[in-house]
C-alpha cells in the first residue's frame, strides 16, 4: 500500500518506503523502525563534525571544492531520514571520503578525510542501486540551482565542462542525484577503526 512502511525479508536493516520506492539501511532505517539503532548494525557510526557546518551557497560550495579533491573519492554512506505525515520533510546526509588539498603535496600524499553533505527538505532524489561495486566519484559533485532548489549531482562526469540547462537534465542519466531547498557541508573526524 502506498505510504506504508513495509519490512522486507524480515531483515531489520532493510526497510522499504512504498511511496517513494526507496531502500533505507542502517541509521535511517533504525529511525524508521522506532528510533532504536539495530544491534545487527556492526558498521562504525558516522564520525562527529570537526569543522562546519558551512552553507551550500555559492561561497560555501567554492570553499568545499577548494578544500577537497573529489577525484577517486568514495561515497561511504547515504542516509535518508523521512518524517511521515502532512508536514513531513526529508533530509539526506551524504558521507564522502575525499582527499584534503594541500599546497605542494604530491597527489598520493594527500590525506583522506570524511566530509558530509547535509541536504535539507529534499524534494526529489534518485539512488540507482543497480550499480555494481562501490560509489567512486570521478568528478566533484555538481551543484546547480533551478526552480529555487539546489541540485546535487554526484555523477556529473557526463557533462564534462558543460553545465546542465534545467533540472530535468540534471536528473536524466544520473545514478545519484538530489534536489533540496538547501544544505550544509562539514568536515568530520576520522572513521573509528
Amino acid at each position: 500500500m502506498p505510504g506504508r512502511l513495509a519490512q522486507q525479508n524480515a531483515d531489520p536493516l532493510l526497510l522499504r518506503a512504498d511511496a517513494s520506492d526507496t531502500i533505507c539501511r542502517g541509521d535511517a532505517g533504525a529511525r524508521f523502525a522506532g528510533g532504536r539503532r539495530s544491534t545487527m548494525d556492526l558498521r562504525p557510526p558516522v564520525p562527529e563534525r570537526k569543522l562546519g557546518p558551512h552553507p551550500l551557497t555559492e561561497d560555501g560550495v567554492a570553499a568545499l571544492l577548494h578544500r577537497y579533491a573529489f577525484h577517486d573519492s568514495l561515497v561511504r554512506r547515504v542516509i535518508v531520514d523521512q518524517e511521515w505525515g502532512p508536514q513531513g520533510t526529508r533530509v539526506v546526509r551524504l558521507v564522502i571520503d575525499a582527499r584534503v588539498l594541500s599546497e605542494g603535496a604530491r597527489w598520493e600524499d594527500l590525506r583522506w578525510e570524511p566530509v558530509s553533505l547535509d541536504l535539507l527538505d529534499v524534494r526529489r532524489f534518485r539512488i540507482d542501486e543497480n550499480i555494481e561495486g562501490s560509489w567512486v566519484l570521478y568528478d566533484p559533485p555538481q551543484f546547480t540551482r533551478f526552480g529555487g532548489l539546489l541540485q546535487v549531482d554526484l555523477c556529473a562526469e557526463r557533462f564534462g565542462s558543460l553545465h546542465p540547462e534545467n533540472a530535468e537534465e540534471v536528473f536524466d542519466g544520473s545514478a545519484l542525484v538530489f534536489a533540496a531547498t538547501g544544505g550544509t557541508w562539514s568536515a568530520l573526524h576520522p572513521w573509528a577503526q
